[in-house]
C-alpha cells in the first residue's frame, strides 16, 4: 500500500562528590549514571493473548499483536511509543504502515497497565522499556506465525531511547534474555543523556538506525557526534539521518503546543528508511 494513501485512511542522579587527600581538596566527577540498572520494582506488562486481523480507528491496541494479510511465518516489529503513550493518531498509523509492509506488529504499552497514559503523569526508566521490549520478544518468537529471527524494535522518542539501549548485549544479559531483537530503529531521540548516561553503548552489536531532527531541542542530535562516528569507525553497525529542519515529533500531528511541527514529508520518508533499514537486516 502506497505510504501517504494509508496515512489519509487512518487517521539518579549521582551527587558530585569531593576526593580529599592530604594536599588540597580536588572535585571529582561524579561516573555516568547505568540506564539499564534502574527496573528495580517493575515487572513486565501483561501482552494480550488474542491475535488481532484488523487495525481499525477505533481497535484496542495495548499490548496487542496485529497480524498482517497473508500467509506466515511473518517478520515481526515491537513498537514502542512516546512519552505520549500510545494515544496519539501517529502510533496508529505506523502501526498500519507495518503491517501494510507486512510485518506483524505488536503495540507495546509501558504506560496504561501502570496506570497512566503519558509520562507527564510519572516518568518511568528507560529501563522499563527494555524490560518491557524484551517480554515482547519472547512473546513474539513463541508465536507459530512469527518469524523468529527477524524480530525488530521500533521506538519513537522514549521508545527510541529503548531501541538505541536494545542494540547493546548488556540489555539482554541485564534482563536474562536468550533472545535478542534482530535490529532496532531510534525515532528522535538522543545518544547520550544531559547525566552523560549513555544510550547507545559502547559494545553495540546489533543493526541501529538512528533519525534525528536537525531542529529538535528535546533530544538533541548534537548529544551523537562524535560518538555515533567513532562507533562505526570502530564496527559498530549503527547508521543515522538527520532532517534539516525538523524538530521533535515531526510524526506528530496537533503538538504545536510541545513544540512539534507536523511535517508529511518528513514522516513519509523516515518511514521508508525505517522499512528499507529493517529489509536489509534479515
Amino acid at each position: 500500500m502506497n505510504l501517504l494513501a494509508c496515512r489519509r485512511h487512518l487517521p539518579f542522579f549521582f551527587s558530585a562528590m569531593l576526593v580529599v587527600s592530604t594536599g588540597p581538596a580536588f572535585a571529582q566527577e561524579a561516573p555516568a549514571p547505568n540506564l539499564l540498572s534502574n527496573a528495580a520494582g517493575y515487572t513486565a506488562v501483561p501482552l494480550q493473548k488474542e491475535i488481532k486481523d484488523e487495525l481499525g480507528a477505533l481497535t484496542a491496541m495495548s499490548n496487542t499483536v496485529f497480524k498482517p494479510k497473508g500467509q506466515g511465518p511473518f517478520p515481526a516489529v515491537v513498537l514502542l511509543h512516546t512519552c505520549g503513550g500510545i494515544r496519539p493518531p501517529h502510533i496508529r498509523q505506523h502501526a498500519g504502515e507495518l503491517l501494510a509492509a507486512g510485518y506483524a506488529v505488536l503495540i507495546l504499552d509501558s504506560h496504561g497497565p501502570r496506570g497512566f497514559d503519558t509520562c507527564r503523569k510519572k516518568p518511568i526508566p528507560f529501563a522499563v522499556g527494555v524490560l518491557d521490549a524484551y517480554a515482547g520478544l519472547a512473546h513474539l518468537a513463541a508465536l507459530p506465525m512469527v518469524n523468529k529471527d527477524r524480530i525488530y524494535l521500533a521506538g519513537y522518542s522514549y521508545g527510541g531511547s529503548v531501541a538505541a539501549l536494545l542494540a547493546s548485549p548488556q540489555s539482554a544479559t541485564t534482563f536474562g534474555s536468550p533472545l535478542r531483537f534482530r535490529a532496532t530503529v531510534a525515532h528522535y531521540t538522543h545518544c547520550v543523556r544531559p547525566s552523560r548516561a549513555r544510550l547507545l553503548l559502547a559494545d553495540t552489536d546489533r543493526p541501529v538506525l538512528m533519525l534525528m531532527g536537525q531542529s529538535d531541542t528535546e533530544t538533541p542530535p548534537a548529544s551523537c557526534f562524535p560518538l555515533i562516528e567513532e562507533l562505526r569507525a570502530a564496527g559498530a553497525p549503527v547508521k543515522w539521518h538527520i532532517y534539516p529542519g525538523m524538530t521533535h515529533g515531526w510524526d506528530k500531528q496537533g503538538e504545536a503546543s510541545n513544540g512539534y511541527v507536523y511535517d508529511e514529508e518528513a514522516a513519509l520518508d523516515a518511514t521508508r528508511r525505517m522499512l528499507e533499514f529493517l529489509d536489509d537486516n534479515k
